[in-house]
């Protein structure tokens, strides 16, 4: 199988900072942790609900890319600064508003801070992809790229 990696316009240029926001590889879509931050780098919200919205979109334009949606998640995992506070106290509405039955594993990490003192969460998530999934991924050169 291919491997490709995809970073779209609507997110920051991960590549000149040294990764792709995913790789598609074996049948498996996996990304880079995504956080409250647009394309210019900008951190979206000071506050765990707003965060985990801008990150959880940041996790569909990726999945969108592929032509996946929220439902083909198999796995998430969350990163949360300060998860007694932060957990059920903004960042689980947030999770229940995006995934519905049959939910994806999920794991929440604890952390003191993530790699910016300003964010407060950071997600991952992995999809499975069939064969037919893989072809058909039409790589563009830009967006998505055969590596």
């Amino acid at each position: 199988m291919t491997r490709y990696a995809i970073n779209p316009a609507e997110l920051k240029d991960a590549r000149e900072i040294g990764y792709n926001h995913a790789i598609v590889d074996g049948g498996t879509f996996y990304m880079a942790g995504q956080v409250a931050m647009d394309a210019d780098s900008t951190v979206v919200g000071d506050d765990i609900e707003t965060q985990a919205r801008k990150a959880y979109e940041n996790v569909g334009v990726l999945l969108e890319t592929i032509g996946k949606t929220y439902a083909d998640v198999a796995k998430v995992t969350t990163h949360i600064v300060d998860p007694k506070e932060h957990y059920y106290d903004g960042y689980k509405t947030v999770y229940w508003e995006t995934f519905d039955e049959p939910y994806p594993c999920h794991t929440v990490l604890g952390h003191e801070q993530l790699a910016n003192e300003a964010y407060l969460v950071e997600i991952e998530v992995e999809v499975p992809l069939t064969a037919a999934d893989v072809e058909a991924i039409e790589p563009d050169g830009d967006v998505i790229r055969a590596v």
